[in-house]
């Protein structure tokens, strides 16, 4: 079933129109008619099934006939990637949305590349935050995950107790395999994981996240790519989290 992310309320037996570009994916892309069904979400953790009634203008009005079931993230994964080329960043975005993650924060740590920099504009930005609103509605979330503004990691207060720290590092001296954390994680509300640009983070920056208690985790004898590590990371922490829940 087609899903749409409505920036609306959303209740049982309301009747909304909603507008373009929606509208225009039902009607001319999708070429729905009337009696068609498809869901609504609008960010609050509830999805709706609504029914097609007519075209009218520009608008598709429609009718809400049920509310699915409530879904919660039990612990917020909220991620702190370097910033690296634009279209890696897009991948990145894309991916770990359908993963699930409630926040993405693109950060200037000391080997970011002033080009990557640069070229994260603010247009670029506003592209991130479509790319995760539709990655949402393919992949059946209800939370849209939030992407913030740039920040500068060194200015960042990492030091929040009922926040869990993690650092993917490539070096396997000094650091922790991810299974390690299958219990410990569940001590927490949330978790920060950051994620270091090309070339990795500098020791001088390892030496501050373990300052601040944070748990450095290696991935394997492999040395991933960013964006790499990225995905792979957050799939494997996302399982060790529904493998406790289960």
């Amino acid at each position: 079933m087609h899903r749409f992310f409505i920036n609306s309320d959303l209740r049982k037996g309301l009747e909304i129109n909603l507008k373009n570009p929606t509208s225009h994916q039902i009607k001319n892309v999708l070429r729905m008619v009337e009696g068609d069904q498809f869901e609504l979400f609008n960010n609050t953790g509830n999805s709706y099934i609504a029914r097609y009634m007519s075209f009218e203008g520009n608008s598709v009005k429609c009718l809400i006939i049920e509310q699915l079931e409530n879904l919660h993230e039990e612990i917020k994964i909220n991620v702190f990637q370097s910033i690296i080329k634009t279209s890696k960043l897009d991948l990145i975005v894309e991916k770990l949305t359908e993963i699930g993650i409630s926040s993405l924060t693109p950060i200037v740590t000391e080997r970011t590349q002033r080009k990557d920099i640069d070229s994260l504009s603010e247009n670029k930005l506003k592209r991130l935050k479509k790319i995760s609103i539709e990655s949402s509605e393919q992949s059946g979330k209800v939370f849209i995950p939030t992407v913030n503004n740039i920040q500068i990691l060194k200015d960042l207060d990492i030091s929040k107790p009922d926040s869990m720290n993690i650092v993917f590092y490539e070096n396997i001296d000094g650091a922790k395999k991810i299974n390690s954390l299958k219990k410990e994680v569940f001590n927490y509300k949330s978790v920060s994981v950051y994620i270091g640009p090309v070339g990795g983070f500098s020791d001088e920056e390892i030496e501050f996240f373990k300052s601040k208690e944070s748990e450095v985790i290696n991935l394997g004898n492999t040395i991933f790519k960013s964006d790499t590590a990225s995905i792979v990371g957050i799939a494997l922490l996302k399982y060790l989290v529904l493998d406790n829940l289960n």
